[in-house]
């Protein structure tokens, strides 16, 4: 549905392409802290952890996207032309 010029359901896809991509980005730096912890890279090992504790930290700021497009969408209501 169109209102005012944005569209509430490819706006929330949008969201959740960007929630995906950053889940994808932690599974691989897991994957990878996993596979240079096999051979004691502690420096690496370092930056994948802060890494994948941003990754988390960016997934938690996104949490309930969905309510939150919502919310804003009931806010703003719709433009009706007369």
């Amino acid at each position: 549905m169109h209102d005012v010029g944005m569209n509430m359901s490819q706006l929330s896809m949008s969201v959740k392409h960007i929630d995906d991509t950053i889940a994808l980005a932690r599974a691989w730096s897991h994957d990878l802290y996993h596979a240079t912890e096999a051979f004691d890279m502690d420096r690496i090992d370092e930056k994948l952890e802060a890494a994948m504790a941003a990754l988390d930290e960016a997934r938690a700021a996104l949490a309930g996207y969905d309510e939150a497009i919502e919310a804003d969408h009931n806010a703003v209501g719709s433009v009706r032309l007369v």
